[in-house]
């Protein structure tokens, strides 16, 4: 147990991450350094106790970075946090008791692509633009509009 609790520090030591993604990563290691599946549990366990492992403290820190370099709809961080291997029912219980502003978020993003989209000067380009680069970002369409007419009115 003492060699997989060593490889779930060091994997942790570089960025936060769910219990599945460590369970995962302990697994693949299994093998090679010897170590069964009631040490995997046992491990987990104890990271648990220890404070390493919390889905919920791992959306919440997820979610706030991702608002703040990359900002995205919140459907988009659903999808990315269910990929990352956290429960449905931890995502719906932070986002029911943290609730995000959309139209916020959009337009933080457009603000970042103030510069690109100065440039153009035929304004129903640059709304095309804008449109799709928030779209990809996960936002709709009147969140988008919305963002847009907040951040270059005409």
């Amino acid at each position: 147990m003492e060699k997989a609790l060593s490889l779930a520090y060091r994997y942790l030591s570089f960025r936060p991450r769910t219990i599945v993604e460590v369970k995962k990563y302990l697994e693949k290691k299994a093998e090679k350094y010897m170590f069964s599946a009631a040490d995997i549990e046992a491990t987990l366990e104890l990271l648990k106790d220890q404070g390493y492992l919390n889905d919920l403290e791992f959306i919440k820190s997820f979610v706030n970075s991702r608002n703040l370099l990359k900002p995205k709809s919140k459907r988009v961080l659903e999808m990315e946090l269910k990929k990352l291997g956290v429960e449905q029912t931890d995502i719906d219980t932070f986002f029911s008791e943290t609730p995000t502003d959309e139209t916020e978020l959009a337009q933080k993003a457009l603000r970042k692509k103030i510069k690109s989209l100065s440039l153009i000067s035929d304004k129903k380009v640059q709304f095309i633009k804008a449109l799709s680069f928030l779209q990809r970002r996960g936002f709709s369409y009147d969140v988008a509009k919305k963002a847009f007419s907040c951040i270059f009115p005409s």
